[in-house]
């Protein structure tokens, strides 16, 4: 999953939100000087992880799109998916996305110095894009999309990723709306 269905996941503890984020920044590196509850997050961002790369319906929708996109297709899927959740927030959340992505900047750039320099830059690009919100719109994960692009040299074609929602997206949301609801349950057990 992308960094909007981390961040959702994570309930309401501020540390477990910022420990799931920053799981992503954590690979070789030792936790242990962290609060449990980062650590917590940090761990639940890995269990996330592992969990939807051996869900069945994860592995169709990638194996879908694998021979487009090869080696990035699972980047691509969590995009999917993190465009599902957001253009279908209402039917997963109480709070408004946009109160939600606001509460999530503020608490990131609370604990900002936690993440590596590079990331902190793009917090505030994130934040001033509002880059959460705008994945509930086309335009919003074509842009991502295209950032994406920009951030690799290899043959990446993520330039066609929208084309391929846009031309099987019945198909991707299906996928999405049996898997979701399975991981929400799979992390309420974990939390």
């Amino acid at each position: 999953m992308n960094f909007l269905a981390h961040l959702f996941l994570s309930g309401n503890d501020e540390e477990i939100l910022t420990g799931n984020l920053l799981g992503d920044f954590m690979k070789g590196r030792k936790i242990n000087s962290f609060s449990d509850s980062i650590i917590k997050g940090i761990e639940i961002h890995r269990k996330i992880d592992v969990f939807t790369d051996n869900h069945p319906l994860v592995i169709q929708t990638k194996q879908r799109l694998r021979p487009d996109f090869k080696h990035f297709s699972p980047v691509i899927a969590d995009v999917y998916y993190d465009h599902f959740l957001a253009s279908n927030w209402n039917d997963y959340s109480d709070l408004p996305l946009k109160e939600f992505a606001n509460w999530c900047y503020a608490i990131l750039r609370k604990h900002k110095d936690l993440f590596p320099p590079k990331f902190q830059q793009a917090l505030i690009y994130m934040r001033f894009r509002n880059l959460l919100f705008s994945y509930a719109k086309i335009g919003g994960i074509n842009f991502a999309f295209e950032r994406l692009s920009k951030r690799t040299d290899h043959n990446s074609n993520f330039n066609n990723a929208t084309k391929e929602l846009m031309n099987n997206y019945e198909l991707y949301y299906a996928e999405f709306k049996v898997f979701f609801p399975e991981l929400q349950n799979y992390v309420k057990g974990i939390i």
